[in-house]
């Protein structure tokens, strides 16, 4: 009887998760509610680790997870979706200036865009356009996410960050280029931004895989 149950159960779980289609993390029209927009040929796993830029007393370290099936809720379409998330500290000439490490053990319970660091839009060179991934090797991976500074909001920034995921030498490494889509802009009312820039500067870094 036992045995009975646990198959049941089995199959149970299985006719619900049929119910929704498994597509390609690729195919990023996302026009079937509830679908599932799988990393099938596993390329975020590439991002995942403890990675290290450091410049003499100047360092950027990022933590980044993989997050499978997240169920994302986007107004217009609810769907599951692989993610990577990630948190942040970074020290400038041996002072400290934000740290959001801690943040990496939050359970958001499905919600990846509660993290500072959330990516699920990949880049790589395929055969009908090489071009698509610029700078690319043909092993190559980039990661485009969204970036948030919990101390610092600057109205008419949208802040991303690209990682180009490389191996050089033997070592894996990230390419990371930090930049904002858009200009600074104030408020309706005629107010201006506090802030110019965020706790870690708009650039190009070479981060190194620490585990």
């Amino acid at each position: 009887m036992k045995d009975f149950t646990v198959v049941f159960a089995a199959i149970i779980a299985i006719s619900c998760s049929a119910q929704s289609p498994v597509k390609s993390l690729y195919d990023d029209t996302m026009e079937t509610p509830e679908a599932y927009y799988k990393d099938l040929n596993n390329d975020l796993d590439n991002f995942v680790g403890t990675w290290k830029y450091t410049s003499g007393d100047t360092s950027l370290t990022i933590v980044l997870q993989k997050k499978e099936m997240q169920h994302v809720d986007y107004v217009y379409i609810i769907v599951y979706r692989d993610y990577i998330i990630g948190e942040y500290k970074y020290i400038e000439q041996g002072i400290e200036k934000i740290n959001t490490l801690p943040n990496i053990n939050v359970n958001y319970n499905n919600d990846p865009y509660k993290y500072n660091i959330t990516g699920s839009i990949i880049q790589k060179p395929t055969a009908g356009n090489p071009d698509y991934c610029k700078n690319c090797g043909p092993n190559d991976v980039k990661l485009i996410s969204f970036f948030k500074d919990p101390e610092r909001s600057i109205l008419g920034y949208e802040p991303e960050m690209i990682f180009h995921y490389f191996v050089e030498g033997g070592i894996e490494k990230l390419r990371l280029n930090f930049r904002a889509i858009g200009g600074e802009s104030g408020g309706f009312d005629g107010t201006q931004n506090f802030y110019s820039e965020y706790n870690i500067p708009f650039g190009v870094y070479i981060l190194e895989k620490q585990n």
